[in-house]
């Protein structure tokens, strides 16, 4: 197979060694998120339990809502788990902040955004400044930035 076609689908060279390389990027997020996704063409609620940064991937349980244990315990055995891109992933409910009079969003976020507040890379999940303005907010062009979930939290003045 040709070297741009393996890059094209994530393949790696080696066999099993690439195989256990590409297991090794997913990671566990700190907490699970719940939201939807289209699986199968059909957009369902899901949960987020891992990531791969380097696919731009999120492993989802299907048919599964946290609980107040989770993620303490895992998701049950036949629960059904799919591997869908993290771009066709919502957080819901839809959580908002509003920092230095701008609204940010929980959504994730690509591997190649920093975090404007503590410089970190691939976070995954962050808030996302949004360009719809507060109410009776006049301004001109938004400041476009993320920020990972600490330094949001740090920095929230509000809470929607």
């Amino acid at each position: 197979m040709s070297n741009q076609l393996s890059r094209f689908f994530g393949l790696r060279p080696g066999g099993s060694d690439a195989r256990a390389a590409a297991d090794d990027a997913w990671q566990s997020l700190p907490h699970p998120v719940p939201g939807h996704s289209s699986i199968d063409g059909i957009p369902v609620p899901v949960v987020a339990v891992r990531r791969n940064g380097g696919t731009g991937q999120l492993e989802v349980v299907r048919g599964y809502h946290p609980t107040a244990e989770w993620p303490g315990v895992p998701a049950p055995r036949n629960s059904r788990r799919h591997i869908v891109p993290a771009s066709s992933f919502i957080p819901h409910p839809r959580r908002e902040l509003i920092i230095d009079s701008q609204r940010f969003f929980f959504s994730t976020v690509s591997n190649s955004i920093r975090c404007a507040g503590c410089g970190r890379d691939d976070i995954g999940f962050g808030f996302v400044s949004s360009e719809v303005p507060l109410v009776g907010d006049v301004r001109g062009t938004a400041d476009h930035s993320a920020l990972c979930e600490q330094c949001a939290g740090k920095r929230a003045t509000a809470v929607a």
